[in-house]
Formats: structure tokens, C-alpha cells, sequence
């Protein structure tokens, strides 16, 4: 089995009239090779105070959790809507992923750039946004 190491997730919900979403928000992420974590239902990792409405216009969420530690920095990322509950559009800022280290595993982090609506009534009109940072930073090296 894995090593299991701790996850430290920020969601930045966008500014825009109506940025924010109830809907269940479900998230992906794994490195360029090794275990990817998922967490069906990211409200559940939440580690803001008793009663916190998560995904709410212009808020910044923290989540916490432990799951498979990865070998390598995070850099494919996935986050879902379940399209579902009042006002189910959400605008997605940014998403940003630290894994903590233990013994030999470094801590990484890695923050993606969604900017995207996940909602079936805006452009794109898709209820998940796929990032994939993995290979570029090796290959902008000489």
C-alpha cells in the first residue's frame, strides 16, 4: 500500500454575479505517474468553521484531508460539478493542491488557473474543468 500522505486544497470561487454554487463538487488530481487522489465530495474535506456555505461568490475554501502520497509534484487536475441544487453554475478562479511531505517525500504544491465557468448555462457549457500542467516545467528546461 502507499505511503498516505496529508492534502492541503484551496478553492478560490470566482467574483462574478453568481459565481457561486450548492451544487456537490467533486475533485481529481494526480502527478505525471503514480496514484491519482479523488475526493467524490470535496464539501467533506472541508476544514472551514461549523456551517461555512463553501463555494460562495468571491470566497477563498480550504479543505483537508490525507490520501496516496505522489511521487512527483501535482500537475493533473480535474474539479466537477454535480450541476445540482439552487443556482447549480460555478465560476472556478483557481485550484491549488499541496501535498505535505513525510520521511522521504518532499512537500509539493501546485496551483492551476481555471477561470472557467462549470455550469450547463455559460460557455463552455461543460460541469467539469480538466488542467494539465504535467511536463511543461520539465520541458521548458535547456
Amino acid at each position: 500500500m502507499a505511503d498516505q500522505c496529508r492534502f492541503e486544497i484551496l478553492v478560490k470561487t470566482g467574483s462574478r454575479r453568481n459565481a457561486g454554487t450548492d451544487a456537490r463538487v467533486s475533485l481529481q488530481v494526480s502527478s505525471a505517474n503514480g496514484p491519482t487522489l479523488v475526493i467524490p465530495n470535496l464539501e467533506s474535506w472541508g476544514e472551514m468553521s461549523a456551517g461555512h456555505n463553501y463555494f460562495e461568490k468571491g470566497d477563498l475554501d480550504r479543505f483537508g484531508g490525507t490520501g496516496p502520497c505522489m511521487p512527483s509534484e501535482p500537475c493533473d487536475m480535474t474539479i466537477k460539478s454535480d450541476g445540482s441544487g439552487y443556482k447549480p453554475g460555478w465560476y472556478v478562479d483557481y485550484v491549488q493542491v499541496t501535498q505535505l511531505g513525510i520521511g522521504s517525500i518532499s512537500s509539493m504544491t501546485h496551483l492551476w488557473n481555471v477561470d472557467q465557468w462549470l455550469a450547463t448555462d455559460e460557455e463552455p457549457r461543460l460541469l467539469s474543468a480538466r488542467r494539465n500542467g504535467c511536463g511543461f516545467a520539465a520541458a521548458a528546461e535547456p
